[in-house]
């Protein structure tokens, strides 16, 4: 009977793991008896060497070595050439897992057919599909692509049992460091920020101490390995070895043979940590980015688990602790964690619980917050995040630029899908094509950011001189792009294809035609006027809170601005209309209910901040009750409205629906939300200002 695995597949080594007969995830060891393989393959045998193997022909200076391939899946101008034949990094990975399900099946006794991979959290969509790829091509179902941090707070979630607990994941690997914060309870685990960068990882700590060698050799016979691959391999091999032995003791002595050179130096522990402080200071800023997308400081974790076999390094270990204010946890097999993690994932994908396993035995080890396999919970729920922004390549309000349009923001969790509504010239029907160029990144400018593809959809129907198109984009639960996109008048979902990307991009860094600028949506300006009166306190206020989020979530700030005035006894200008996203989310945290209801002097300030201009401007008002003085708030909101501004008025609570009505711009414009609507109503009238705001209706 076939049976299931987890796979945390490495730049510098892989794992893979299973559940044993008392429901734990354990570790199977390959071939060697290791728990670890190598991630590197050797061309100088048929078929290509796998694992220790490799590794050994590599120390020897053998050229027909592939290794640290990982961070170039998905990108098609990586190849490595072996005996005539090319190997893109999708290939050697296939490799890499084939040599761990034939070392599984052996170890099981049994047939491997089902996996989840690990990948980098801060792996983009080209290299999850090539992930994918790889796992598919090994023979395997891939049942999940799960990010590693996640894997390793699954598998240190087992261990803790009803807890509550917000934790930092520091994963150092071989090639890739990650950085993620995660609240784990009882029954779930939540990713709520996640940071990383997939250039960085124990490599570059190799690297500093092969510069420093080979800078040092040259000087003293004229000859720089840097100039040989040769002879720099050697000198890797000899860099990677000196790293480790610095883990242990104060200092090493590396003895480089070169040709008929033969040169000795001394390294000591505080020079290693001196030449490759900036790379620790790499993963201060990206640590430091995470928690302030989490919205949390060092002193509300409860504690830092590190991961990935860097993290031995001593260096590491003092440096977190020195950001943590705390030594990190400790219990956790750096190495192997993922692996773990990995194998629960399987189990629970496959349709098992934790209680599934026989026998059940008390594990000798357990130590406090540990439980045997019987009392562990049915599962925990796992919500994951996506550590790069979604969008489309749009222009830039003022036409003057291209700029990267985001539609799905990063760490919003997976699977998320959301969609931007474009307003498409059809020319008089000669134009019934849209290409939409997909990117990934936080950028504004589109060429700091990876272009994922262009999708053109057809078929569009010249029903007017410009149409509504929906598009639609998501992350599945992968983090895998999708892409659709429905022409709304006529409800027809547009047929799609997928065509190469252009190799020249340029033309995104001029501005754009004028045909294209002159086809761009009218400006629009908004000012939000939040009642912040005692009657909103507590849970009003919460709603509120939420829904103007949510309204900021659904605007194109590509085409607006949006400013936010709360009134109360007194009347604050919290923002001036905006496209800056962070500053109006900061406005809106800053919301504090107190005093009584001065509509009026807010909307004289609202008039006084939309000056009139080429943006069509718009006041939304949400009050819940009747303001102080409620016809001088009327006069204000008429001559708003004979100032060319268009009104919406929201209501709940307390308020009067023929008031919101004589405030409102017209009937549909006018909306009282029940307890619970406020954020859907907030949501669908930001869509509607965002299409040109000529189809406000009331939400049922």
């Amino acid at each position: 009977m076939a049976t299931f695995v987890g796979i945390d597949l490495g730049t510098t080594n892989s794992a893979v793991a299973y559940r044993n007969a008392y429901g734990r995830p354990e570790v199977i060891a390959n071939r060697e008896g290791q728990n670890l393989t190598p991630s590197v393959v050797y061309f100088g045998t048929d078929p290509p060497a796998v694992g220790q193997e490799a590794k050994e022909w590599a120390r020897l200076g053998n050229e027909e070595i592939a290794s640290f391939f990982k961070p170039h899946m998905g990108n098609p101008l990586f190849q490595l050439q072996f005996h005539g034949k090319s190997y893109s990094a999708t290939e050697l990975s296939t490799l890499v897992l084939r040599r761990l399900k034939e070392d599984a099946e052996a170890r099981l006794g049994d047939s491997v057919d089902r996996a989840v991979i690990t990948v980098p959290a801060y792996f983009a969509d080209p290299q999850r599909k090539a992930t994918i790829e790889a796992g598919t091509a090994a023979g395997f179902q891939v049942l999940r692509i799960i990010n590693e941090p996640t894997a390793a707070a699954l598998a240190y979630g087992l261990q803790k049992t009803g807890v509550d607990e917000t934790v930092l994941i520091y994963d150092l690997g071989g090639g890739t460091f990650d950085v993620t914060v995660a609240r784990i309870t009882p029954a779930e685990i939540v990713i709520l920020a996640t940071a990383g960068d997939h250039d960085l990882g124990g490599k570059n700590w190799d690297d500093r101490i092969a510069t420093f060698l080979s800078e040092r050799f040259a000087a003293e016979t004229g000859f720089d390995p840097l100039d040989d691959p040769v002879a720099l391999n050697e000198v890797l091999v000899r860099s990677e070895q000196a790293k480790w032995t610095l883990s242990e003791r104060s200092a090493t002595r590396i003895t480089l043979q070169l040709g008929t050179e033969r040169r000795t130096y001394e390294l000591a522990r505080t020079e290693f940590e001196a030449m490759t402080f900036p790379l620790m200071e790499r993963t201060r800023r990206l640590t430091e980015e995470a928690l302030g997308e989490a919205g949390l400081s060092w002193p509300r974790l409860d504690g830092v688990l590190l991961v990935g076999g860097s993290t031995r390094m001593p260096m590491v270990r003092g440096y977190v602790s020195q950001m943590a204010g705390k030594p990190p946890r400790a219990g956790v097999n750096v190495d192997e964690v993922v692996a773990l993690g990995a194998a629960i994932q399987a189990a629970l994908e496959v349709g098992q619980t934790i209680a599934d396993a026989v026998p059940r035995f008390t594990l000798g080890s357990a130590g406090p917050g540990t439980v045997p396999a019987a009392a562990q919970p049915a599962g925990r729920r796992v919500t994951d995040v996506m550590s790069h922004s979604l969008g489309t390549i749009a222009v830039s309000p003022d036409g003057s630029a291209y700029v990267n349009d985001i539609v799905i923001r990063r760490n919003t969790p997976i699977p998320a899908r959301d969609t931007k509504s474009y307003l498409h010239q059809t020319h008089g029907g000669a134009n019934t094509r849209l290409e939409v160029y997909l990117t990934q990144g936080e950028s504004p400018t589109p060429l700091d950011c990876t272009i994922l593809g262009k999708y053109v959809f057809e078929g569009i129907e010249p029903t007017g001189a410009e149409v509504a198109i929906d598009v639609g984009l998501s992350y599945d639960a992968n983090g895998v792009v999708q892409v659709q996109a429905l022409q709304r008048d006529t409800g027809r979902r547009l047929p799609m294809q997928v065509e190469p990307v252009p190799d020249d991009l340029s033309w995104l860094g001029r501005p754009p035609e004028p045909a294209t600028a002159a086809a761009r949506p009218e400006l629009i300006r908004v000012l939000l006027l939040m009642d912040v009166s005692a009657s909103m306190t507590g849970q009003p206020l919460v709603e509120a809170q939420t829904a103007a989020r949510e309204f900021l979530t659904r605007c194109d700030f590509t085409t607006m601005e949006v400013g936010l005035i709360s009134f109360s006894t007194m009347v604050a200008l919290q923002s001036p209309a905006t496209s800056n996203v962070r500053r109006l989310h900061a406005a809106v945290h800053r919301l504090e209910a107190e005093g009584s209801t001065n509509l009026t002097d807010a909307l004289e300030m609202a008039r006084g901040q939309l000056v009139a201009g080429d943006r069509k401007r718009y006041i939304v008002i949400l009050t819940d009750g009747y303001p102080d003085a409620p016809e001088s708030a009327v006069e204000q909101a008429q001559a708003a409205r004979r100032d060319g501004i268009d009104i919406v008025a929201i209501g709940t609570g307390e308020a009067d629906r023929e008031y919101l009505r004589r405030l409102a711009s017209s009937e549909q414009a006018s909306i009282f939300a029940r307890s619970g609507e406020l954020v859907q109503t907030f949501g669908h009238i930001a869509r509607v200002i965002a299409e040109g705001g000529r189809a406000l209706r009331v939400i049922s």
